[in-house]
């Protein structure tokens, strides 16, 4: 039952990471080249959350309930996207303090190996 299940959600993730674009930008911001583009990409909750308010007032005018998976779909996306702006500062200062210590380390070290 467990492996039915993990290979339910691995095939609804692939389907989601080719077809909708929101998962793939999150994955570009997340690596070291995409952390500036962290704040910017805010701004692209801004439609999500439209969407979802779009749903929201066509089930309230009585269409399908189908219509709530969208909208879910629509504000967990929007909320992925207004986190990962501070969350993606966050990580720029980490990697920027890790590569500010490891270039002092190996002027160190040069230094080291010049005075021997």
């Amino acid at each position: 039952m467990l492996r039915i299940a993990f290979a339910a959600v691995t095939s609804v993730f692939s389907l989601l990471t080719r077809f909708a674009p929101g998962l793939r930008l999150i994955t570009r911001i997340r690596r070291r080249d995409g952390l500036k583009w962290g704040v910017p990409a805010m701004l692209v909750a801004v439609p999500y959350y439209l969407a979802a308010g779009i749903c929201q007032r066509f089930i309230e005018d009585g269409a399908s309930v189908w219509l709530s998976v969208p909208m879910l779909w629509c504000l967990v996306m929007g909320t992925a996207f207004i986190v990962l702006g501070p969350v993606s500062l966050i990580l720029l200062g980490i990697a920027r303090i890790h590569e500010a210590v490891d270039e002092r380390l190996s002027a160190r070290q040069r230094a080291n190996f010049g005075h021997r």
